[in-house]
């Protein structure tokens, strides 16, 4: 783990300026048995990404002293992990959305115990794990190009437990096992290049 936070503080992290800010935690579960990452599935009845498989998170309010604090409130509201459970270990890149109104920072913490956790349910319908170890499996990855007002992109699939782990949390996914020692499933430069 120390690598990864190495990681995380020595690189150039693109920041996005201009347009509304959300913020996601990314969970990654580091308790002496394998590592994972916690991800939920969002409600059907949502006006946005219903039925999506997410990191918890959402738009960061005027009462958020920084994205860190957005993406741990949000955390704690959506599948009822205290901030306090948690270690920040850095910054991930800023994403824009693919309508491109809102950029989202990734923030990626440790969690060496997994206290009991509780979907809201308004917002969320499932909290599962995937493990690290299968996410390095380039075999389980697929890829499809999109294109929407004229700009092309690939779109990144993974099947897990009858979840499917796509676009923006996929991105986000990628970058941070791209940083892991292991490394990722494949080259990251290659994969943006599809």
């Amino acid at each position: 783990m120390t690598a990864l936070v190495k990681a995380l503080g020595e690189r150039s992290r693109r920041q996005l300026v201009g347009k509304r800010r959300a913020a996601v935690l990314v969970p990654l579960v580091d308790d002496g048995g394998p590592q994972r990452l916690i991800l939920t599935r969002r409600t059907e009845h949502l006006p946005s990404h219903k039925g999506q498989v997410a990191f918890p998170g959402g738009g960061v309010d005027p009462g958020d002293v920084d994205v860190v604090a957005a993406a741990l409130r949000e955390a704690h509201e959506e599948i009822g992990l205290p901030p306090g459970a948690v270690e920040v270990l850095g910054l991930l890149d800023d994403f824009p959305t693919v309508t491109g109104t809102m950029n989202v920072t990734p923030v990626v913490g440790r969690l060496r115990t997994v206290p009991p956790l509780t979907p809201e349910p308004g917002e969320v319908a499932r909290i599962f794990e995937i493990p690290l170890a299968a996410l390095r499996d380039a075999d389980r990855w697929r890829v499809q190009r999109m294109e929407w007002q004229g700009r092309r992109w690939p779109v990144y699939y993974f099947d897990h437990d009858g979840e499917t782990l796509w676009g923006l949390s996929a991105y986000i996914t990628l970058q941070l096992l791209a940083l892991s020692p292991e490394g990722g499933p494949f080259p990251l430069e290659e994969a943006q290049r599809l």
